[in-house]
């Protein structure tokens, strides 16, 4: 099953620059991804009422082709690309009226059983490989994150706004908090062309976070920690 929409970039979602922004790409994302799964009845609020369970992401990559900018018509599709074992993901895809790629995501789940806490077989909550999987339209691998070096380069408060329907920071803050530690000239200049995150812990509203930063082979890596603990590691690639 594949979910096709069309829309036209609104502005609240833009940087200063008028271009898509990163944070607002993952929303998109987020967003589609979840509808598509509502259709399917396997959302995350339709997973907890049916098995106990949420989607939990572990990886997100996005790659952005050509940036949109405000006003921009595109075409989304969402579908999901692979369905094994405990993992699952789901590609989404924005393209211009033209049908070219401009950005392309892709995002690994599974479900946490809420009770357990234990990572549950997705074909235990619904999910199998032969009735929802979609060829994907590009061959898209995940780092593998192996991060050392990193300097402290900010700190921040976990607030309301931050927290998820589970009670954790929703993993679009953490795209926030990083990308909040570039400046506008920065992100106008040199925009973000690939971006991966790997969500390795949970934290909570109050928790106060550390940013972390180093620069490696053109890409800069960065990772969130709370106290000793790595929450989140990401790598981003500017042009």
């Amino acid at each position: 099953m594949k979910l096709i929409k069309k829309a036209t970039v609104p502005a609240s979602i833009c940087d200063p620059n008028i271009v898509l922004s990163v944070k607002g790409t993952f929303d998109l994302m987020q967003d589609y991804l979840t509808e598509m799964m509502g259709v399917l009845e396997l959302d995350g609020v339709s997973l907890r009422a049916k098995y106990g369970c949420v989607w939990v992401f572990t990886r997100n990559r996005i790659e952005i082709d050509r940036p949109l900018r405000w006003k921009d018509n595109y075409i989304a599709e969402s579908f999901i690309s692979s369905a094994k074992g405990a993992k699952m993901t789901v590609d989404t895809v924005l393209k211009d009226e033209s049908g070219d790629i401009c950005v392309y995501s892709r995002i690994e789940m599974c479900a946490l059983d809420l009770a357990t806490q234990r990572i549950k077989r997705i074909r235990d909550v619904g999910v199998t490989s032969d009735t929802h999987v979609e060829t994907p339209y590009r061959e898209l691998e995940f780092s593998r994150m192996k991060h050392e070096g990193l300097e402290p380069i900010d700190e921040i408060r976990v607030k309301s706004g931050d927290i998820d329907f589970i009670r954790h920071t929703n993993n679009v803050s953490y795209v926030r908090f990083i990308t909040d530690t570039y400046t506008v000239d920065e992100l106008r200049e040199r925009p973000v062309k690939q971006i991966e995150i790997r969500y390795a812990g949970q934290t909570h509203e109050g928790d106060i976070l550390t940013i972390r930063k180093a620069v490696s082979d053109g890409r800069e890596l960065f990772d969130v920690v709370l106290g000793d603990t790595v929450a989140v590691e990401c790598e981003i690639v500017r042009n």
